[in-house]
């Protein structure tokens, strides 16, 4: 994939992502004139454009794209690479993208961001972005989990962690002493990969027997549920290290200077 594709996906992907937003924010009036302006701008056809932004809208609910339709690791890689970064940290990507000059100097985070999108060819997914089958594997575990059965222990509390970062999805409570960890992962085939981050295998690493790796497979047909406890005993992952976009901003000394001379 040459430079100008591999930017025009990320632009695609910022408009999926963030639609009327994006438009809006990008002074763009409709969706043709955004395809037309930003296809002259990066020397693609209009239509390149609109079918990258169709193939991401499959990881936004909010569109209705192609659904239906196998992602390809290129659109796997990006969906992974920009899928927590902000509106307004990615919108200042998506215009240094843009902008015609032909002089401008790339920022360094656009710069580091192409370096983590490989050239692939194309071809079917192994797993796909956790915001797109994990929330409907949590929902289908947690009604599994309750409806009483016996791979996992009862406790007396179960408490949903999901937005705590503790490496792990819930906890059931035992005792004041006691508690289990349960991580959700969930993938739509009947057998696929999975991600699993340093926090989470850090903590099945301290916990062993008392962290359970639940996988929820076929979820879009007729899901299959695996539990897998001590997983750091059981499994023996490959490490990975990942590059990820960080993007700071900073202002001048001369800026700080010239504030404070004007401020009264």
């Amino acid at each position: 994939m040459d430079s100008n594709r591999k930017q025009a996906h990320i632009v695609a992907y910022y408009l999926s992502r963030f639609d009327k937003v994006a438009l809006s924010n990008l002074r763009y009036k409709t969706d043709k004139d955004a395809f037309h302006k930003i296809a002259e701008a990066l020397g693609v056809l209009p239509n390149y454009i609109k079918f990258r932004r169709d193939e991401f809208d499959v990881a936004h609910p909010h569109r209705k794209g192609w659904h239906k339709r196998p992602m390809t690791m290129s659109i796997i890689n990006i969906i992974n690479a920009l899928q927590d970064i902000d509106e307004l940290t990615l919108r200042s990507i998506v215009l240094d993208i843009l902008a015609q000059e032909k002089d401008i100097e790339k920022s360094e985070d656009l710069e580091s961001l192409m370096t983590i999108l490989p050239d692939e060819k194309k071809k079917k997914r192994v797993y796909v972005p956790r915001n797109i089958t994990g929330k409907k594997a949590e929902e289908i575990f947690v009604e599994w989990f309750k409806s009483g059965q016996e791979n996992i222990p009862q406790g007396k509390d179960f408490v949903d962690m999901r937005d705590y970062g503790c490496g792990y999805d819930f906890q059931i409570v035992v005792s004041d002493k006691k508690v289990y960890a349960i991580e959700v992962k969930g993938f739509s085939e009947d057998e696929g990969g999975i991600l699993i981050t340093g926090k989470e295998w850090e903590t099945a690493v301290i916990m062993k027997k008392d962290y359970y790796l639940v996988l929820v497979s076929n979820i879009d047909k007729d899901p299959v549920i695996t539990v897998i406890n001590n997983p750091y005993k059981k499994l023996s992952p490959k490490r990975n290290l990942q590059t990820v976009i960080q993007v700071n901003w900073t202002v001048s000394s001369k800026e700080i200077r010239h504030i404070k001379e004007i401020l009264p």
